[in-house]
């Protein structure tokens, strides 16, 4: 890494290095999609590696409508640095095997100059949830600028309320919003074991109870209830923060359809530790155009 681009760190074990097979592979994931929907304003993607959740985020993606985005502001949550508030990339752009990502530095200006956004860039050296996404905007709309945002500690009312705020002035019309999450971490390397690992079928059902007790908020626009559950099961979702503070910032303006679920299980068969992948795209409330 430079200070001003940042070189990848997943290419060639999150997704292929070489160019030609990273295209091809998010290409399929897209499933030939065409020209997307002008109408979604929003998804909410998950961030594995693409053997495990490539198809979930491709689900997404595939319904953006292409021609229409100047910027991507992407609302990921930092996993390997703990700070109050949020992180906003100074460089210049990320690199991939497709290229160069650039950053639209007057949308990063107007956003760190209000807390808690400041811009640092530390916590992005080794963050995967921000660069999972790339090789998808880079395939779908190759000119499209970046607003890249880590996530810190933003658990609290004020921080979500300023977090949102700050990424209203970013809402022009010409930026779609990513946020990037997966959803339960199940089984003791994660710390999380809120039901026994009996077998294959009990788990899934138990996962699928989990994630939809917090995805149903979401699809619906309801922040507090999202929230509530959150702290009333310890859901392990990576992404509350970029989840609570998108939702509050859409207000229910937005309605949510879920587009892809599946979990780890699903691809591995490994029923005692396992990541859940939910996909999701956000048009106007109503069927409006505003």
């Amino acid at each position: 890494m430079t200070a001003e681009i940042q070189t990848s760190r997943l290419a060639g074990s999150w997704y292929p290095a070489d160019p030609d097979e990273l295209r091809m592979q998010v290409e399929d994931f897209l499933g030939g999609a065409g020209r997307g929907e002008p109408e979604v304003r929003a998804i909410l993607v998950p961030h594995a590696g693409y053997r495990y959740s490539g198809r979930a985020a491709g689900a997404a993606y595939a319904k953006v409508g292409r021609g229409r985005w100047k910027r991507a502001l992407i609302l990921a949550p930092s996993h390997y640095h703990a700070f109050a508030g949020a992180a906003v990339f100074p460089g210049e752009g990320f690199e991939t095997p497709l290229g160069v990502c650039r950053v639209d530095l007057p949308a990063v200006r107007r956003l760190a100059a209000s807390p808690p956004f400041a811009r640092s860039a530390e916590p992005f050296r080794r963050e995967h949830s921000l660069e999972i996404q790339l090789p998808f905007l880079q395939v779908i709309e190759p000119s499209i600028e970046l607003v890249p945002v880590l996530l810190g500690v933003a658990d609290d009312v004020p921080t979500l309320a300023a977090l949102a705020s700050g990424l209203r002035s970013i809402d022009d019309g010409q930026t779609l919003f990513v946020v990037s999450s997966d959803f339960t971490h199940y089984g003791a390397d994660f710390g999380y074991l809120p039901f026994a690992p009996r077998d294959a079928e009990y788990v899934a059902a138990e996962l699928h109870r989990l994630d939809f007790g917090a995805i149903d908020p979401i699809r619906h626009g309801e922040a507090d209830r999202f929230t509530d559950y959150v702290r009333a099961t310890g859901i392990t979702i990576c992404g509350r923060g970029p989840i609570a503070a998108f939702l509050d910032l859409s207000a229910r303006r937005l309605a949510g359809e879920l587009v892809a679920y599946y979990t780890s299980l699903d691809v591995t068969g490994d029923y005692e530790h396992s990541v859940s992948y939910a996909a999701l795209v956000f048009r106007p409330a109503g069927g409006t155009q505003a």
